[in-house]
């Protein structure tokens, strides 16, 4: 069976956390109990399979009739039985009743003359030709003439067909064709019963096609006598009659009882969401088939991903991951070192856990930071640098995790590099919703609710991505000027620019780099707004609640102006903050720590210590140590830092020319700054502190031999599209090059900088 990659993660997540389902299986308790007394959830993905194997493929038109005689006809075209004759003339006649052509792609004819002729025929509506074409022929026979239909067209129009012919013909009644929809019937060809990842809206789903006259067959046992399945189902394409069809789920128990429902289908582009009562007893066998009833005429497409088959739980849990895209650790009320910022919401969270006052990321850009703390691996670990790269699902994730022991997972997520095909973030999600771009957090919290709110009865593991504070700063009313002197113009020409500084193209005019600072800040309270909506909700203020940031933003600091290039803390230093039902609330904590380990905590929060899963668990506060050291990378291994003991240094991997830096990086150059006295990083002291700054690079280095190439990446892209896409959020020069196998760096280097520490 050629199942997807997106599906493949889907199934994988209950066999790696020891769930022993085969495909179409029964459904069975999780084998072990994890440590910390979490509950042993009875759930387990319900395999379907499409019966028979190899099912005909359906007509793909519906036949059109003439009309018997009456008002109708006009000119010379008449009827005869089974369609119409004209003769050398004009004629027209009229269809029956008013057509639907929206879901039609071509309207053909059936043309049969004794003789050479030629013929035009029209269709026509409100007095406007929707298609029109020209058949000639020099000889008897029968031909087809095919009209393209536009795709826009109105449903129920009044139809009537115009011809015009040299020579005698006859017509069969027209068939309005149609074909299957891109990208499935590509996808399918050849084998219809594969796994094919399906758009919907803003959300993608590893799923089977349903067709009418198809069956899809799951079999398993019910895990109690409660049990439900979580059955979603999204319709695709419609031709013809397709308005009347339902579908149609079929529960069959051991006994031979059935019981069956039926499901309008919903043609609003999304998915449909229905739970259905197994009613069955606890270990009854059942077998489970879904099929499309009603108008035997229509074709249509129904996508089915895997069903969630579980028990009830009468007090479901929760835990919330929420990444807040672009996010700097010092922009969060309260931090230190905060600049005149309101964020309530995220204040209220940390006066009910900890906050993290030294959080950094591994990395400098979106995918690579979020593979970190979805999968525990570091970027020099995972391998995944740019935001090209695909990730693999060799690595367990935590959705995976989650997902594995029982638990219902979804991700809302506000950018299109995270989506699963691009990302490879999708594995262990059962759902997944992402834009087409990118999209603000209102959009986002909506989502999110509304899939909390489905899944009322089950334990919901969700990761919610937010997009606001990347560039343009652009925040809604009222915080466009919330964080700006009302009465200042930030274009007045009185005021001068700050040394080097670049304006945004977004902001023609600007003059004032204050004025962008506030627009940034506005863009975080903005984010705190509707974050405050999704934190109030009673099941996620009863849970597990992670927030931090993916990697900061450079403001104007090491001539970066509005971006997050290089890793200086402005770019490393990311919020963190942790709540659960027994934190020590309103504590705040000084020792360093990575938002790599958030994923281990969540699990050990959740009661899986007993669960493997890199990382330490931030929540063991008197565990956590100053002394470790943390590394990063930045994006496409241009550099590399260590941060140890107050000291942070930076080496430089690659030669770059940087307009929105420095003129130019030179090969292994360092920097070292003591973040103690300088936490922004503008003086730098390796020359007057040789010694420290040798063991750093030495123990930098140490690291960095570690590297063992792209290891799980999946695939690279580098079409034009994903270029400019990139392009298009400020990510043009983070796209790793070279040998991806070959060191990060050489020890027989003999560059001038390399020759300063021998």
């Amino acid at each position: 069976m050629n199942l997807t990659r997106l599906a493949r993660g889907i199934v994988r997540a209950a066999v790696r956390a020891a769930l022993p389902i085969a495909v179409c299986a029964a459904c069975t308790e999780r084998q072990g109990s994890p440590a910390g007394g979490a509950p042993t959830l009875r759930s387990a993905i319900l395999e379907l399979q499409l019966e028979p194997p190899q099912p005909e493929d359906p007509p793909r038109g519906v036949e059109l009739p003439f009309p018997a005689s009456g008002e109708a006809w006009a000119g010379g075209l008449t009827p005869i039985s089974g369609g119409a004759r004209l003769d050398g003339a004009r004629g027209s006649v009229r269809f029956p009743g008013r057509i639907a052509l929206r879901d039609a792609r071509v309207i053909a004819f059936r043309v049969s003359a004794a003789a050479a002729g030629s013929a035009r025929l029209a269709l026509v509506a409100s007095g406007a030709e929707l298609a029109a074409g020209e058949l000639e022929w020099s000889s008897a026979g029968a031909r087809t003439l095919r009209l393209e239909l536009g795709v826009d067209l109105l449903d129920d129009l009044e139809v009537r067909l115009e011809a015009r012919v040299a020579g005698a013909v006859e017509l069969a009644a027209p068939r309005l064709e149609f074909p299957l929809g891109a990208p499935w019937e590509g996808e399918l060809a050849g084998d219809p019963t594969r796994v094919v990842s399906v758009p919907l809206g803003l959300e993608s789903r590893a799923a089977r096609i349903l067709r009418p006259g198809w069956r899809l067959v799951g079999r398993g046992r019910a895990p109690s006598a409660a049990a439900k399945l979580a059955l979603d189902f999204g319709a695709l394409d419609r031709r013809g009659a397709g308005s009347e069809l339902a579908l149609e789920a079929s529960i069959e128990r051991a006994n031979g009882t059935r019981v069956e429902q039926r499901f309008e289908l919903d043609w609003r582009n999304r998915w449909a969401h229905q739970v259905v009562a197994l009613e069955c007893d606890e270990g009854e066998a059942f077998e489970l088939t879904l099929e499309l009833v009603g108008d035997a005429a229509a074709h249509a497409l129904v996508a089915v991903p895997s069903l969630a088959l579980y028990t009830p739980e009468p007090a479901p849990r929760t835990v919330l991951l929420v990444t807040s895209d672009t996010h700097r650790g010092d922009h969060v009320e309260g931090a230190r070192g905060a600049p005149v910022l309101e964020t309530p919401a995220l204040r209220e969270l940390a006066t009910r856990g900890v906050s993290y006052d030294d959080c950094w990321s591994t990395i400098n850009i979106t995918v690579p930071s979020h593979v970190a703390m979805l999968s525990g691996l570091h970027p020099r670990d995972s391998g995944i640098t740019d935001n090209q790269t695909t990730f693999s699902d060799a690595p367990t994730t935590l959705p995976e995790v989650f997902r594995g022991a029982g638990w219902h997972t979804f991700a809302v997520t506000s950018i299109n590099l995270l989506t699963p095909t691009h990302s490879g973030l999708g594995q262990g999600f059962e759902r997944m919703v992402a834009p087409l771009a990118a999209r603000t957090s209102d959009k986002t919290v909506d989502a999110a609710l509304r899939m909390l709110d489905e899944a009322s009865d089950r334990s919901v593991f969700f990761w919610v991505h937010v997009f606001d504070a990347h560039g343009p700063y652009e925040p809604p009313v009222p915080f466009d000027r919330k964080f700006y002197a009302a009465q200042r113009d930030p274009k007045d020409p009185s005021i001068e620019p700050e040394p080097g500084m670049r304006v945004p193209s977004y902001l023609p005019g600007v003059r004032d780099a204050e004025y962008i600072r506030a627009l940034y800040r506005g863009e975080i309270a903005s984010v705190d707004r509707e974050l405050a909506r999704l934190f109030a909700h009673p099941r996620v203020r009863a849970g597990v609640v992670a927030f931090t940031g993916d990697h900061g933003e450079v403001l104007g600091r090491h001539g970066i102006w509005w971006a997050h290039k290089d890793i200086y803390p402005d770019t490393l230093h990311v919020p963190l903050i942790l709540a659960w039902p027994a934190a020590p609330g309103g504590t705040r904590v000084s020792a360093p720590v990575q938002n790599s380990d958030v994923g281990r905590t969540l699990l050990d929060l959740a009661g899986y210590s007993g669960m493997a899963f890199p990382g330490r668990d931030l929540a063991r506060i008197e565990a956590l140590e100053s002394a470790s050291p943390r590394f990063a990378l930045s994006g496409a291994r241009t550099s590399a830092s260590i941060t140890r003991d107050g000291w942070h240094l930076i080496m430089q991997l690659a030669v770059l020319d940087e307009p929105e830096q420095r003129t130019h990086r030179v090969l292994h150059e360092v920097e070292l700054f003591r973040l103690s006295d300088d936490p922004d990083c503008a003086h730098n002291l390796v020359q007057g502190e040789r010694q420290r700054a040798q063991a750093l690079r030495a123990e930098l280095l140490s690291w960095l031999a570690q590297w063992k190439g792209e290891r799980f990446a999946a695939s690279k892209r580098t079409d034009a599209a994903t270029a400019a896409n990139l392009a298009q959020l400020g990510y043009a020069s983070n796209s790793a090059t070279g040998d991806a196998r070959a060191p990060l760096y050489d020890d027989a280097c003999a560059c001038a900088w390399c020759q300063r520490w021998r």
